[in-house]
């Protein structure tokens, strides 16, 4: 028998004792370790794992890709799963690595965080990996290996990252296993490298991947290597690169699994919930006890529907419900629904921290934030916010930010705004945790199957940025400067579009459609730019706007398209409220109006033959202008005293079903009927204050051009004698007028003159206590929608209410 320190040789057997404490070469590779790294470190406790019965099926394809389950499954070298921030990658991870374990794999692995700057870098990954295969074959040739390998290079680890994982990785496993067979040898070994997007260094990012690929191409079966990240524009060209690109097989956390992931999150927050509660209505000094129903599943739907698939959301509520001591978790859980306000621990702290983090590591981020401002202002009031949809497409329902149904391309967003083709994307491709550019736009209709389309991954973004106390330098703020700049933006673009945009084609993805896109979106924000900044690129582009040249294929046709239409009561609305805000804007209008006049008075033309087109211009010319001729909500009238006075009959017979009002190109009936804008009756109301002022022009423009004419009154007469026989004969129960008993000394007591409205000071105001229940609820609405200030020093268009008692 031989024997020494570490050897022991007896007979034909050779046992090796291994008592690396004592040998120096092992405290080297010791010293190089991120312990702090490991799945099952100190520093990690608690760490992020997939709840019980939730990601089951996503964890099952990943071990299926491990160990080959299945001739369909092919088994590659490498494993990605990515996926935004806080998909739960890392929970994943980590539940890979449990299970694997459970199972009798050989497993290391390495997680990564930005904040910890011992596992922040590339440089102790090897090692750590190392101690982990080390640990894994204790008394074989693996550690025999890695202690040679340590001895011949005691700078190993100062070498590149490719040579260190080959020499104290790859040949050690490869020795091991030529002498070994293993009855499953696909799963000899699994590395598992997490938050691969957290190493601080890029281009280590980019080593680290090519290195080990270079490594394991031809080592089948000794070892699989998962990777889970956010798709971060470098690493993804790594995996696209040819060291990588058939060598690895590619997971994503995406939208299109979504409705599981909304399933195990509302499972996860049931469980967590339904805990809380058990805690604290068995805990003797709680008091009084929560609801049984608590929280109810309206707020766990809700709270699953804010997650956007993401469980860092769902975690960060439960984690402040529950540790906001001693507050009670009813009353956290209603400052997470902003229910009450919150007092000074802010319930997305970690969140808003996460974004922060993100955010920072843009090259570009007034651009970025640009084009973001443009996504969240554009097509407000197109979709019920309580619908709680899962589209995520913008999918935010703040009151700035509600989507269209049709999605914009990342083309869209470059011509509107002027940008490169390809710059975009190169923008975003630092934010693939928070924003993915794809061709999937979501559930909307008209969207081109081949463009690519920019999805926001989480629905609370848009609370975060439109929040200045959470965002801070990251805050979009839209009134104040980008609903103008946005504004003047679509001018620009509708400028460089020329006579040929056809505001009706919506069939297509060419620039027709996106035209005809850019206009609603010119329409909705011109009715939130009096809550808005005027930046200085707004009145520079309405004033070199070329109204003429765009409208007149469309005033001059045969009929007036609804959408050039409502453009211009926009345009002109926008017009005023420059001029109302900065009096030297006044010449625009002037300009502007003088442009108009040319394409509207040809349109005006076609109704003087017609009689019931000249009483639309009789109308729209005097009605509200004289005290004989008030002007009225009918709906509301009608419906206040419609016991006194006759139906809506005469309207309908008149306006509404006569066949002379069908083509009324300019809108001008609606100032008698409201049908303009197609609302239900119980939404009629004043007319909005866009198209006064469009009506106040045409009432101008009628005086200058000295319309109507006398025969055009004449028509508009006998339209009206046409119909009288066509009303009903009186109920008797009609009263002579409409007078209340105790206003005797006033023969009209709801006719008034206010000098403020537009386009007429004469009214006629029913009080508030003359109206149904229903009714009286919708015109108070109306009035405190009007007493908000809205228009900042405008004139007040609607100021109506009950008269003193």
């Amino acid at each position: 028998m031989i024997s020494s320190s570490q050897l022991v040789i007896s007979g034909g057997q050779f046992t090796q004792h291994n008592h690396h404490e004592q040998n120096p070469l092992f405290k080297t590779l010791q010293d190089a370790v991120a312990a702090k790294a490991f799945h099952d470190s100190a520093a990690r406790f608690d760490p992020p794992k997939c709840h019980p019965g939730t990601r089951v099926k996503i964890l099952d394809e990943i071990m299926g890709r491990i160990v080959g389950q299945g001739e369909d499954t092919p088994v590659k070298p490498f494993l990605w799963l990515n996926g935004a921030a806080g998909a739960g990658k890392s929970a994943i991870a980590q539940s890979t690595v449990e299970g694997c374990i459970e199972r009798g794999f050989m497993v290391a692995s390495f997680f990564f965080s930005k904040t910890d700057a011992t596992r922040n870098h590339a440089g102790p990954l090897v090692a750590t990996l190392a101690y982990q295969l080390y640990q894994a074959f204790p008394g074989t040739e693996v550690q025999t290996e890695i202690i040679s390998a340590l001895t011949k290079e005691p700078l190993i680890f100062t070498k590149q990252i490719q040579q260190q994982f080959i020499t104290l990785v790859f040949q050690p496993l490869k020795t091991y296993l030529s002498r070994h067979k293993l009855p499953e040898p696909q799963t000899s070994f699994l590395i598992v490298i997490d938050g691969l997007d957290e190493c601080i260094d890029r281009a280590s990012q980019t080593a680290i991947l090519s290195g080990l690929a270079d490594s394991v191409r031809n080592s089948d079966p000794y070892i699989r290597i998962f990777v889970a990240s956010r798709p971060e524009y470098d690493i993804t060209q790594s995996f696209d690169s040819k060291h990588l690109k058939d060598i690895h097989t590619r997971l994503s956390l995406d939208l299109d699994k979504e409705s599981d992931v909304k399933s195990d999150i509302k499972s996860y927050l049931y469980d967590q919930f339904e805990k809380i509660k058990d805690e604290c209505n068995n805990s003797s000094i709680f008091w009084p006890k929560l609801d049984p129903s608590w929280p109810g599943e309206g707020v766990i739907e809700k709270l699953a529907w804010k997650s956007s698939g993401q469980f860092i959301y769902a975690a960060t509520v439960i984690r402040y419900v529950t540790s906001a001591r001693p507050r009670r978790p009813d009353r956290s859980l209603d400052m997470v629904l902003e229910l009450r306000p919150h007092d000074g621990d802010h319930p997305f702290a970690e969140l808003d921290a996460l974004y922060e983090k993100i955010l920072e590591s843009c090259k570009n981020i007034e651009k970025v934030l640009e084009i973001l401002s443009l996504k969240l202002s554009r097509g407000r009031g197109d979709h019920d916010e309580s619908s709680e949809t899962d589209d995520h497409d913008d999918e935010f329902y703040h009151g700035w930010g509600v989507p269209l149904l049709s999605a914009w391309e990342v083309s869209a967003y470059e011509s509107v705004l002027s940008y490169e083709e390809g710059e975009v994307e190169r923008l975003f491709c630092d934010l693939g945790a928070l924003v993915t550019l794809s061709q999937s736009p979501g559930r909307f209709a008209n969207s081109d199957p081949e463009a690519m389309y920019l999805t926001i991954l989480h629905a609370s973004l848009s609370d975060y940025l439109l929040d200045e106390a959470r965002s801070k330098k990251f805050h979009i703020d839209l009134g104040g400067k980008y609903i103008g700049r946005h504004m003047a933006n679509v001018l620009k673009y509708l400028a460089s579009c020329g006579p040929d945009y056809d505001s009706l084609d919506w069939t297509g993805f060419c620039d027709q459609a996106l035209a005809s896109r850019a206009v609603t979106s010119f329409i909705d924000d011109s009715s939130e730019l009096p809550w808005c900044t005027i930046p200085p690129e707004l009145p520079q582009a309405a004033f070199s706007f070329p109204l003429k040249e765009f409208l007149a294929p469309h005033f001059l046709s045969i009929h007036v398209p609804y959408q050039a239409l409502a453009f211009t009561t926009a345009f002109m609305h926008v017009l005023r409220i420059m001029a109302v805000k900065d009096p030297t804007c006044s010449y625009i209008e002037d300009h502007q109006h003088r442009n108009l006049d040319t394409v509207i008075i040809p349109a005006l033309k076609r109704y003087f033959d017609n009689d019931g087109r000249a009483l639309g211009l009789a109308l729209s010319c005097h009605l509200g202008s004289h005290r004989f001729v008030p002007w009225c909500d009918m709906q509301s009238t009608f419906a206040a005293l419609g016991n006194v006075l006759p139906d809506l009959t005469f309207s309908r017979i008149l306006l509404t079903d006569a066949d002379d009002f069908e083509y009324d190109d300019l809108g001008l009936n609606a100032l008698w009927t409201m049908s303009y804008y197609a609302l239900p009756v119980e939404e009629r109301g004043f007319p909005s204050e866009d198209y006064s002022i469009y009506l106040d022009y045409m009432r101008g423009l009628l005086r200058r051009v000295s319309l109507p004419s006398p025969s055009v009154y004449a028509k508009a007469t006998k339209v009206c004698f046409d119909a009288l026989p066509l009303l009903p004969v009186p109920s008797f129960f009609w009263k002579r007028n409409a007078v209340a008993e105790d206003t005797k000394d006033d023969p009209c007591p709801h006719l008034v003159f206010l000098e403020a409205i537009l386009p007429r000071p004469w009214m006629f105001r029913v009080p508030y206590w003359g109206l149904s229940d229903q009714n009286r609820i919708n015109m108070e609405s109306y009035d405190d929608e009007q007493s908000d200030s809205r228009y900042r020093g405008l004139h007040q268009p609607w100021q109506h209410g009950a008269p003193s008692m």
